[in-house]
């Protein structure tokens, strides 16, 4: 079987953001917290500054508050910068090998990858497992690592059924582990 994709800029963003979701979701609970701890800042500075204004407060407390909402805003705005910044560190480059025109021959050794740079060449034995989202689907070659067949390329539905039944008969999923 052989497949011409184009993977954009956006298919690979739509790859991170599942990987990094799915590898992420034992930590959900600490975007909540930060959340939660904002609202808290929040409150408390608005309640000591109207206090402060009705003559209910000292000026000592309410700038301790202050001061200590100030550099929880300071933290949240950092970790947020951070955010995006890690974010960029796996941007690949747009004339690189993840993004961009590459054909691929299916056979029975394994996933042949053409693209402008020369080829890679995956056996099946390296194929973790497969996912299908959101029409796209990721052939994971390692933990975090994916070809990717968008829905674009895979034109009419007759392609993607193909696709799939021929990678299900190859690949023998592995379960998935946590460290």
């Amino acid at each position: 079987m052989n497949l011409k994709i184009k993977t954009s800029k956006a298919d690979y963003d739509a790859f991170y953001a599942h990987t990094a979701s799915k590898v992420l979701k034992s930590y959900t609970w600490i975007p909540m917290l930060k959340n939660v701890c904002l609202w808290l800042v929040l409150t408390f500075s608005f309640m000591s500054f109207f206090q402060l204004q009705s003559g209910g407060i000292e000026n000592k407390l309410f700038f301790s508050v202050f001061t200590l909402s100030i550099l929880f805003f300071i933290y949240v705005a950092l970790s947020k910068f951070m955010e995006v910044k890690i974010a960029q560190c796996f941007t690949p480059n747009e004339n690189g090998i993840m993004i961009g025109p590459k054909e691929f021959e299916i056979s029975a050794d394994g996933i042949k990858e053409i693209h402008q740079y020369g080829y890679n060449f995956y056996d099946w034995d390296v194929v973790e497992h497969i996912e299908e989202v959101n029409g796209s689907i990721y052939v994971y070659v390692d933990k975090v690592l994916a070809i990717i067949f968008n829905p674009e390329s895979l034109k009419p539905d007759k392609c993607r059924e193909d696709l799939l039944a021929t990678m299900n008969k190859h690949v023998t999923t592995r379960p998935e582990v946590d460290d």
